[in-house]
């Protein structure tokens, strides 16, 4: 479906006036807080936080107000901000996204990846769970693990979840995400070495997804009750009954021990056997190496049709997954998260989950582009820091055809290009990254 920017943002601040009126949901004193009239009520705080760029607070407020002399100041509007629960945020982002009709299919499925990103801020010593201290040298800083998955097809987030640095976990982290998910067609989810985790499986087996995860697979000759063979590519099926109790344990009950038995320790989540229980999971799936172009080799594990997906069609579909980190980076630094206002975490949160409805709504606004007009021997890709920029613009208030501008700079995609990751150091950030909102 393609939307304009105008329609797009009368949807967006439908929601926001909508949750204004039912201020003590999302109040961190209800009854209390946002009773009183005031500039900054809690549909105007919300578009404040939405709309916020690298500026400072004062300036932001000086730009919504349009320099009006009686402008709240910034201590008002972050006493203001510490009265909204950070879910407001989130549930804003769950009904804005649920809303959007994505267009783009894989084969009939919804293609998501899941992955993280590290978001550092100012030093928060009171937040332990998220404080490092630093060394001699070097100030402390809090840093927050942000879990999302990505609709690569389409090209916007349909879930996050926020952790913070010492109490990560990815895998749960997933868990929650998929059983929680309101999109009702089949999915398929790509992931890297990390999500590796027979709970992680079931879990989405459950729910009905389809997944191809990397394998950590430096040195490893033993996989899921079989020998890996020594070849650079192979491809076939393992077949495990997963339980808690030792061999020896089962023998003494005078449970019979199946065939392909793999115990899994108590400390280990799995979330169908309780610790100790007597009972047993049956998985099944497909290990898969494939030989990469520059002579690696990537181990995969995957529950998809051998038939429809052979090897061939899992080494290009397994390359698409890089499409999350890229948008990581316009997230952080294009749309500007990276760019934080507090650091205290509940209002950092509430930076986080608005930098996620910006990517969407920027990201739904360009889906009405024509990307076929003109000559041009590359296909070409709109460009997205002009869409955030273009998209933030109509949220201010000034309204103008945003497909117009966008198809007048269309970016050539060059798949072929590729350079040497580099490592950087420090925190010094490109110029090239400009935030754009």
């Amino acid at each position: 479906m393609k939307y304009t920017a105008e329609g797009l943002r009368d949807t967006l601040l439908s929601m926001i006036e909508e949750m204004g009126n039912h201020p003590e949901r999302y109040a961190k004193n209800p009854g209390k807080d946002f009773t009183r009239r005031r500039s900054l009520t809690l549909p105007a705080l919300m578009k404040l936080i939405l709309t916020m760029d690298e500026k400072s607070v004062w300036k932001g407020l000086l730009g919504y107000f349009g320099n009006e002399i009686d402008t709240p100041s910034a201590g008002a509007f972050v006493q203001q901000r510490k009265k909204l629960l950070p879910r407001a945020f989130s549930e804003l982002f769950h009904r804005f996204t649920d809303a959007l009709d994505a267009p783009k299919r894989f084969r009939g499925y919804r293609l998501l990846a899941v992955d993280g990103t590290s978001l550092k801020s100012t030093s928060y010593p009171e937040d332990a769970d998220a404080y490092r201290p630093g060394t001699e040298r070097q100030h402390g800083w809090n840093l927050y693990h942000i879990n999302a998955l990505y609709d690569l097809e389409n090209g916007i987030y349909t879930d996050a979840l926020v952790q913070k640095e010492h109490t990560k976990n990815e895998d749960a982290a997933l868990c929650e995400m998929a059983g929680r998910s309101a999109i009702p067609e089949p999915v398929i989810l790509l992931a890297d070495r990390g999500y590796e985790a027979y709970n992680s499986f079931a879990r989405l087996e459950q729910r009905g997804w389809k997944y191809l995860i990397r394998l950590k697979d430096r040195n490893r000759t033993y996989a899921y009750g079989i020998t890996m063979p020594d070849q650079p590519e192979f491809d076939f099926p393992v077949r495990v009954t997963l339980g808690r109790l030792t061999v020896r344990q089962l023998e003494r009950r005078g449970i019979p021990v199946p065939e392909a038995y793999c115990r899994l320790p108590n400390q280990v989540p799995f979330d169908d056997l309780e610790p100790g229980s007597a009972g047993f999971y049956l998985f099944s799936a497909r290990i898969v190496r494939l030989l990469l172009h520059d002579g690696s080799t990537e181990t995969l594990i995957t529950n998809l049709d051998p038939d429809q997906f052979p090897p061939d069609v899992l080494r290009s579909l397994y390359a698409r997954r890089w499409g999350i980190e890229t948008s990581f980076r316009q997230l952080k630094y294009t749309v500007g998260m990276v760019h934080l206002h507090s650091k205290r975490p509940e209002l950092i949160l509430q930076e986080i989950m608005s930098a996620f409805i910006i990517f969407n709504f920027a990201q739904a606004a360009a889906w009405g582009v024509d990307t076929t007009r003109g000559k041009s021997k590359y296909n070409r890709r709109v460009n997205f820091s002009d869409a955030v920029y273009f998209c933030c613009r109509v949220l201010r208030g000034v309204l103008f055809d945003v497909i117009r501008f966008l198809e007048r700079n269309l970016l050539p995609c060059r798949p072929d290009r590729s350079y040497p990751r580099p490592v950087v150091a420090g925190n010094r950030i490109s110029p090239v990254y400009v935030p754009a909102r």
